[in-house]
């Protein structure tokens, strides 16, 4: 599975819409999914078809997606729960629930390219996990550039009690107040389905 690949074609594919930009190009309305000629699902079908469509939601590859598994499975927690907790900690995601990127493969590039600061020190990693307490603001040689200026008349205030908030007028700093709870988390897959999946192999 091609990460940098063609999200709409995943979308359809999946049946499911794996990108926040995909709804702008409607593959699953006027089209509609791939349908292909094929057997129903076995069950390794249906829990691996779970895995790629959580897989390409966070952009995470493999590798680092069995180290998630292997960090929830150690924890004290459910399973299933603790691995959505661990992807929604992630910097990419964390700047794409604050509202200053579009989509997480944007918010991706923008952490890449050192957009960002966590407790005053730049942060190029979009997999580092924020933990309660973090402030993430936008580097301020980067302001200027027309993106955020623009972005700052679209920035709306997340909803009150979220895990991540807004500090300051500018609407470019924005602090952790507590972990995110598994309901917080992206809701297109089936937590359980991948836990079972890896089972077999952590």
């Amino acid at each position: 599975m091609n990460l940098r690949g063609s999200r709409c074609r995943y979308s359809r594919s999946f049946g499911r819409k794996v990108d926040q930009k995909v709804e702008d190009k409607d593959p699953l309305g006027r089209r509609g999914p791939i349908r292909r000629r094929f057997r129903k699902k076995s069950d390794y079908g249906l829990h691996l078809l779970e895995v790629q469509v959580c897989r390409m939601v966070y952009g995470i590859y493999e590798r680092q997606f069995r180290n998630y598994l292997r960090t929830a499975k150690a924890g004290k927690g459910n399973t299933s729960e603790e691995m959505l907790i661990l992807l929604e900690r992630r910097l990419d995601n964390a700047v794409y629930r604050s509202g200053l990127a579009t989509t997480r493969r944007q918010a991706r590039q923008l952490v890449v390219h050192r957009h960002f600061w966590i407790n005053g020190k730049p942060v190029d990693r979009p997999s580092y996990s924020v933990r309660p307490g973090d402030v993430i603001e936008v580097k301020p040689t980067k302001l200027p550039k027309p993106f955020y200026k623009d972005l700052q008349e679209e920035l709306v205030d997340p909803r009150e009690g979220y895990w991540i908030q807004r500090e300051g007028k500018d609407g470019f700093k924005f602090k952790v107040t507590r972990l995110p709870l598994p309901d917080e988390a992206e809701q297109g897959f089936d937590p359980s389905y991948i836990v079972e999946f890896y089972s077999k192999f952590i």
